[in-house]
């Protein structure tokens, strides 16, 4: 009876999984992905490295889109109070980042070397947004 209700457990949680892997493969243009409630960063400047803070909004990581200079270093620093499961494990698509955030290691730090508009995502591409490089 309790392998009836852990088989029943695991195949409900693929589903769910995969359920939300096609919906955002169906969503296609990455502008319509970006949940537009959360809002834009400002990014701040300090001592010559663009510093961001990432955390968790509606449903999706906030803000929702980070805009940053070219060829200057940024420090994307995660909220671990409000950041949990796949959402830990942070891509940003085409630029070739990736960092999964821990409570004692919560910073991203790289120089954006080529301009342009990249998706970032969780591991599993149901939290995203929008990295934009100027």
């Amino acid at each position: 009876m309790k392998n009836q209700y852990v088989k029943f457990f695991g195949i409900s949680l693929i589903i769910i999984i995969l359920g939300f892997s096609i919906l955002n493969f169906i969503k296609g243009d990455d502008s319509k992905q970006v949940n537009k409630d959360d809002s834009v960063n400002p990014v701040n400047i300090v001592n010559g490295i663009q510093e961001v803070k990432l955390s968790w909004g509606k449903l999706n990581y906030n803000p929702g889109e980070i805009i940053v200079k070219k060829d200057i270093p940024v420090k994307i620093t995660a909220d671990m109070s409000r950041i949990t499961g796949c959402y830990r494990s942070f891509n940003i698509l085409g630029l070739g980042i990736y960092k999964y955030f821990k409570e004692n290691d919560n910073t991203l730090e790289f120089t954006p070397e080529k301009a342009g508009n990249f998706r970032f995502s969780c591991s599993m591409g149901m939290g995203n947004g929008k990295f934009i490089v100027q």
